[in-house]
């Protein structure tokens, strides 16, 4: 029986939804043995130049309206799920999502159950500007009983910087080393993760590090794949 498709908003930005792909793909393969084309779920890859909301909300209802448009013509192909390869266009996710006739699966709450099932109760939150101000992660691990410690304002820029130039695909070293230490500023404050909630940061950051990392990419791309080979 030919399954349903896994519908995926992306385009912010684009190196970002192009990782989720790739790791789709490799996920497929380690995990549920995908060996030949038929082997691997559709995929239905929407890369949408939204405009930019990642520090300011000045432009969000604008980004909205276009994904509003993007949701609705997903319904005619009737996916079996639809995600957003973005953590800040999470703050749409409610309103996008009663526009949709099928679910979305959401980066946070999935990074939520996650980091429950590693029985942490501080974490550390990276991010965006407009992510970190929403309150979206922090509202989420409030209602189970988990701290959530951010970084400083200047830190916070620092960030919004790498990211910018992610997207831009102008990153060098210097950039892995700054969010490197960043992350150890919130590890001497007692976190027992790390969580990259934004897209972006797991193309620059460290691969290895000395605690917990929860990869919302990663985490997505798994709770993605368990819908379909289920």
């Amino acid at each position: 029986m030919k399954k349903q498709p896994i519908a995926i908003i992306g385009g912010m930005g684009p190196e970002a939804s192009v990782y989720l792909y790739n790791v789709l793909i490799k996920q497929s393969i380690d995990s549920y043995g995908a060996v030949n084309n038929d082997d691997f779920p559709e995929i239905v890859l929407y890369s949408v130049p939204v405009p930019d909301f990642i520090s300011s909300n000045e432009r969000r209802n604008e980004a909205f309206d276009i994904l509003k448009e993007k949701v609705e013509s997903l319904n005619s192909l009737n996916p079996l799920c639809i995600a957003i390869a973005c953590n800040t266009a999470h703050v749409l996710i409610n309103d996008l999502q009663n526009l949709s006739h099928v679910p979305f699966v959401s980066m946070i709450d999935e990074i939520v159950e996650a980091v429950l099932k590693d029985k942490i109760n501080k974490v550390g939150l990276l991010g965006t500007p407009s992510t970190l101000r929403s309150g979206m992660y922090q509202n989420a691990f409030r209602k189970v009983d988990i701290e959530t410690i951010l970084p400083e304002n200047s830190e916070i820029d620092l960030i919004e910087n790498i990211v910018r130039k992610v997207i831009a695909g102008t990153t060098d070293e210097k950039d892995k080393e700054n969010l490197e230490k960043i992350a150890n500023v919130l590890k001497k404050k007692g976190v027992k993760g790390i969580i990259l909630g934004c897209t972006e940061l797991p193309l620059v950051f460290p691969s290895e590090y000395s605690v917990s990392i929860y990869n919302s990419v990663d985490i997505l791309s798994r709770a993605l794949l368990r819908n379909y080979y289920s």
